[in-house]
Formats: C-alpha cells, structure tokens, sequence
C-alpha cells in the first residue's frame, strides 16, 4: 500500500502512524487483498458506511482494545473513522500490539466521500448532494456538512 508518514487531510496523527489518502486504499482494497476496519459506532453507520462492495468490517472503538486480535497481521489494514482521528488511536494501538500492516484512512470516511468514492446514504437525514437535509442542519449526524 502507498502510505505516509504526515496526512494530508487532517491535522491529527501520532508518531509511527502511517496514513493512506481514500484514493490508493480504494486501490488497496481492490488489488491488494486489503481489509477495511470500520471503527464507528453503531449509530454512525446506519447514518452512512462503506459501500458494500468494499471488504469491511466493524469493529467500534469502543470494543476494539478487547477485539483486535480478532484482526489479521497477515493482510494490510486500513483503519477508518468520520474524520481519521480515532482511527489514528487505533492505528496507534494496533502499533503497540505488533500489527506492522496497518495504516489510516486519510480524512476518515468524510474524505472518501469527498474524494467521490462509493458509500451508502440513509435517504431520510442526508441529500444526494453529500449535506445534512435535516431541519436543524448538521447536528452531529456525521455527515461532516
């Protein structure tokens, strides 16, 4: 996978941490045998995930520490959040456990979808324009409006 040591699209990271922009981790995804790990919580993926045609699973931060080792060290990693702050922690953490293979998702799942990437809506809280259609507009729901 093509990484970096500084991101682009945020301003948080960690030490060790590498960092893979939503364009080459498509690539990865599709031809390099690597696994999305989907670090949101429960509530924030029935707002908006990963398209289905994309290999991810979940597995929330505040479950992981208990969990990683549910993870392959034999495949590359993306790990992924809203933003690419929590997954930075995670990827962190993974560090710390002997994964050598993981790296995070530049700007979370907010860049991937910015970036023009496949991702599935729910109709009813956000517009086909990427933005939050709710009255109150973007109140938390994630949709990063």
């Amino acid at each position: 996978m093509k990484t970096a040591e500084m991101p682009k699209h945020q301003s948080i990271t960690l030490s060790g941490v590498t960092h893979i922009e939503p364009m080459p981790a498509a690539n990865a995804l599709a031809n390099e045998n690597a696994l999305l790990v989907d670090v949101r919580e429960p509530e924030e993926l029935e707002i908006m995930h990963f398209d289905t045609d994309v290999e991810c699973i979940s597995l929330p931060m505040s479950v992981i520490a208990d969990r990683f080792e549910e993870l392959p060290k034999d495949r590359p990693l993306i790990i992924a959040c809203n933003n690419g702050e929590r997954s930075v922690k995670i990827v962190n953490l993974l560090n710390y456990q002997g994964y050598t293979n993981a790296a995070n998702l530049d700007g979370g799942i907010l860049q991937w979808n910015r970036d023009g990437l496949s991702l599935v809506l729910r109709e009813d809280i956000l517009s086909d324009e990427g933005g939050c259609s709710s009255a109150s507009g973007c109140g938390g729901c994630s949709c990063g409006c």
